[in-house]
């Protein structure tokens, strides 16, 4: 079951690495901003095309040393060690293919002078916000109630709780770490619980707030691009955030019923909650490529987008103080990545992140 689950795991993550650079935006390669008329470039299908390559046939070696080492080891820690082995590296791979690609476009970029005589326009679409399809807020507020019931609930039944209580599951669904009972470490799954249901409901706001970016040539394409990946992003965490109140209230309610963890009972959940996140992923993914605003070859423009590469270092970090949206899409990978440069995304994911440490140390 295990290595099912982590096989699964692994293969959707190696499709969306070996896919990466045919899902994000045409005209940003390997982290670069390209002007349209140079996205067709044969050197930058290249280097597009052999990183696809590469990163699959590693993927693939990875999986069978995976694959036939896990048959001929029995220690279950060298099994886990093995697999997660295998997936950072296959991720490691993919990341220095990524840096190696990244320097040499922006090398081939100033050999060429690409963008030099080409005035740069930023687009903004002021109606657009009218046209906004993410969900509103009180979708990301419900599991907050759940879990202040199930606060509520806990300290009602904290006497029916066994002396030591679980505060970790293993792979298979059970229970493997407990903790004395008190009513901290009684609390601490839902209060973990909690912070995530926050810092999620701050992620979703902060994008809704955050800048559309448009393609000044390929306006329409573009506007409906950002319209529908917000869209299908606001999806995607909502889902997430409900599936995991599930997950933490089934696993808190274990602790004052331990006949639900009973054997491998959990284990569906487990996996339901595994099929939730990957399946969301994949979907947002597959919208993405669908949505790509596509450029002729050959175009001859006398404008392009504003090339805003100063402020991303290395391609993937994102540094702009004059830019107030908290988030903005990666230029590399799927979904969005903070502006670290905007002091309001250190309280959308730095607290709840820096609570939620302080309960694994004081409680877990």
């Amino acid at each position: 079951m295990l290595l099912g689950v982590f096989i699964t795991i692994y293969i959707i993550n190696l499709a969306l690495q070996v896919f990466i650079p045919y899902i994000v935006r045409e005209t940003i390669i390997f982290g670069v901003t390209v002007p349209e008329q140079n996205v067709k470039h044969p050197t930058l299908r290249n280097m597009k095309k052999h990183y696809a390559q590469i990163v699959g046939i590693f993927g693939i070696v990875f999986l069978i040393v995976m694959i036939v080492g896990f048959s001929f080891v029995q220690s279950t820690f060298i099994q886990g060690n093995l697999l997660l082995g295998c997936f950072f590296a296959m991720l490691a791979v993919s990341m220095a293919l990524y840096w190696m690609n990244h320097h040499k476009v922006l090398k081939l970029k100033n050999q060429e002078q690409w963008g030099l005589h080409i005035k740069q326009v930023r687009s903004v679409d002021l109606t657009a916000r009218s046209r906004d399809e993410m969900l509103p807020w009180p979708f990301y507020v419900a599991p907050l109630g759940v879990t202040i019931f199930l606060i509520i609930f806990t300290l009602l039944h904290y006497e029916q709780i066994p002396d030591k209580i679980a505060v970790h599951w293993g792979s298979r669904g059970e229970a493997d770490s407990w903790r004395n009972k008190s009513y901290f470490t009684a609390l601490s799954l839902p209060l973990i619980m909690l912070m995530m249901q926050c810092m999620m409901w701050g992620v979703v706001d902060s994008i809704k707030r955050s800048a559309i970016k448009l393609a000044v040539n390929r306006k329409e394409e573009s506007l409906e691009d950002q319209l529908k990946s917000r869209k299908y992003m606001s999806w995607s965490i909502m889902l997430i955030s409900y599936t995991l109140t599930i997950l933490f209230t089934v696993l808190q309610l274990s602790n004052i019923y331990p006949s639900i963890a009973e054997g491998n009972k959990l284990l569906p959940l487990f996996i339901f909650y595994l099929v939730i996140i990957l399946g969301s992923l994949l979907a947002y993914a597959w919208k993405k490529r669908q949505l790509r605003v596509k450029f002729e070859e050959n175009s001859d423009s006398k404008v392009m987008d504003l090339d805003d590469d100063r402020f991303w270092k290395g391609g993937l970090i994102y540094m702009n103080k004059q830019d107030p949206s908290v988030f903005v899409e990666k230029r590399f990978g799927i979904g969005w990545t903070m502006n670290l440069a905007n002091p309001r995304g250190y309280i959308v994911i730095g607290l709840p992140l820096l609570i939620m440490l302080l309960i694994c140390i004081f409680a877990l």
